[in-house]
């Protein structure tokens, strides 16, 4: 988020606005933590596209951002 200018308010705004048309893939297992499914959507953000990983996380709590960060590889949007 450094790299982009960013402060928590305006990720968590910028997960807010995703769309059907932001979808990369998904659900994905977690593996990790064993929670619930993971999705990856992408988004144009300051002429840079940014990698996004979420999940619902436990019934009744809020959705946990799992990675942000400007993407490494072009990203495929398959409702575009």
């Amino acid at each position: 988020m450094l790299d982009l200018e960013l402060r928590p308010d305006d990720r968590t705004e910028i997960i807010k606005s995703l769309t059907v048309n932001d979808y990369v893939e998904g659900p994905l297992e977690d593996t990790l933590y064993g929670g619930s499914e993971m999705w990856v959507f992408g988004k144009t953000v300051k002429s840079s596209e940014v990698y996004i990983k979420i999940t619902l996380g436990n019934e009744n709590n809020k959705t946990i951002c799992i990675s942000f960060h400007i993407a490494e590889y072009p990203l495929p949007y398959p409702f575009k």
